[in-house]
């Protein structure tokens, strides 16, 4: 078994795998261990099965993680001017526009507040629903962050 300290918190693990540099701090004081890897700027994912990865923490995962400790929600559309209006009074990020093939345009916006984003989408999600939130492992909701990450991927991947 092996311990993994994030963010103050203990997790216990069965394997690890690291991609990343990293570095060893003495802690010669510590009656439990005398040593420990340190490791900067990861992101540490741990499976079903128990094992770790540790690897590069890009600024996709940071936006993502920061998104979800703020509670904000990431919705996508193909409708500019229905997104618009449905967002009078409410507290957003930017409005991205992204090209696709044939034409077509998405938009992609924050919603920063919890509970304006659950009352946008009670309003808004009926019979012809325009919008669907974005998951973050979806190339749209990366590319929001970073959108040269749209040169990476074809049309189809989208």
């Amino acid at each position: 078994m092996w311990i993994i300290k994030a963010k103050g918190e203990s997790y216990y693990v069965n394997h690890v795998d690291c991609s990343v540099p990293w570095s060893t701090k003495e802690t010669p004081d510590n009656s439990h261990t005398k040593g420990a890897i340190k490791i900067k700027e990861c992101l540490v994912t741990i499976d079903d099965d128990n094992c770790a990865a540790i690897s590069v923490l890009t600024v996709s995962d940071k936006a993502r993680i920061r998104n979800q400790e703020r509670g904000i929600v990431r919705v996508i559309t193909a409708h500019s001017s229905k997104l618009k209006s449905a967002l009078s009074g409410m507290k957003h990020g930017p409005i991205k526009n992204f090209n696709a093939s044939c034409g077509s345009s998405h938009y992609v916006v924050d919603l920063l507040k919890p509970d304006e984003a659950t009352m946008f989408m009670l309003q808004n999600s009926g019979t012809d629903r325009f919008f669907r939130v974005l998951m973050p492992n979806e190339h749209y909701y990366k590319a929001y962050d970073d959108p040269t990450l749209l040169d990476e991927f074809d049309d189809d991947d989208l």
